[in-house]
Parts: structure tokens; sequence; C-alpha cells
């Protein structure tokens, strides 16, 4: 059974490998003093470390914190440390059926990621709009078709115009002429 405590602890240890990654890619990068100044890797060299330390940290805490409840009668007595909020991480994290629904929506976010190099960010992110608000919010496919689109052309004025950034066209947009 998973509970909560693992998923704390789990959550520190992928942040600290978040951070060990930020890491070495800061050392290809120089973590010194150049002549013009700190190398290209000397903050995120810092900003990797400390997070490196918070995951530990955050592992540590959560694999260490009590285990046992208190009887009640203690707890009555010493309200500063409640016996509810250590009992909780230990208890059950994914109840029965919420696995399933962290995969409906998990398993289009991660399809959509995959398409955005051949089909751009703006293409994608209107096919997941379009099937989250048919699947999951019930929107009829022309109303979920309408919105997503309006929304993207809005993004896409937003970005490329305004703010003159260039978001991932993939192959499809540029062989459309909008490039």
């Amino acid at each position: 059974m998973m509970t909560r405590r693992h998923m704390e602890v789990g959550t520190g240890l992928a942040l600290a490998l978040i951070g060990a990654v930020t890491l070495y890619g800061s050392l290809e990068n120089g973590i010194g003093w150049t002549e013009i100044g700190p190398a290209a890797g000397y903050f995120p060299f810092r900003i990797g470390l400390l997070i490196v330390v918070l995951g530990l940290a955050i592992a540590v805490r959560y694999a260490l914190i009590g285990r046992q409840r208190r009887p009640a009668r203690l707890a009555a007595a010493d309200p500063a440390h409640p016996t509810e909020a250590v009992a909780a991480f230990d208890a059950r994290f994914f109840e029965p059926g919420s696995f399933g629904r962290i995969l409906v929506l998990f398993v289009p976010t991660a399809i959509a990621a995959a398409l955005i190099p051949s089909l751009g960010l703006y293409l994608a992110s209107v096919l997941f709009l379009v099937f989250s608000m048919w699947k999951l919010g019930q929107v009829p496919v022309w109303k979920g078709l309408l919105i997503s689109v309006a929304v993207m052309v809005a993004f896409y004025l937003i970005f490329e115009f305004w703010f003159q950034v260039p978001l991932e066209k993939g192959v499809v947009l540029p062989l459309l002429g909008l490039e």
C-alpha cells in the first residue's frame, strides 16, 4: 500500500535528483568566475545545490516523522502534538479508483506533449483541449473545437505578434504558411 509518507519521500528524492542533474549540467558550463564575471553555470550550480539539499531534507523529514499514534488521552493533554497529523502520513495515498482518474488526465497530456515536435504547440494544444473538454467536461465536440481554436488563435497572436516570442510550430503550421 502506498501511503502519503511514501509519496513525500519519493517527491523529496525526485527533487534532489532534479537538483543533481542541474549540478551536472552547470559543471559542463563552468561554475567559477571568468574575466567578464560569473561563468554560465555559476548561478544554476548554486540553485541546483539548494534544490538537492532541500529535496534531501524533505525526504529525510518525512521518512523519520513519528509513525506511532498517541493515545487519545495524551493527545488531549498535549494539543501541540496532534495525533491525526502524524497518523495521516501512514494513511493510504490513493483511494480505490483515484489512480484511474489521474491517468485519464495524464495520458492525454503526455500524448499532447509528444505531438508538439511534429504538430507544433498550437495544433497539439487544440487537440488536447478538444479531447479534454469532450471527455472530461462533457462539452460537445463542436463547442470544444470552437473554444480551443479561439484560445489557440489568441495565444498565437499574443506570443507571435505581441510578445514576439516564437513558439514551436512543428512541421504542419509552416506547410500552411503560418511561420
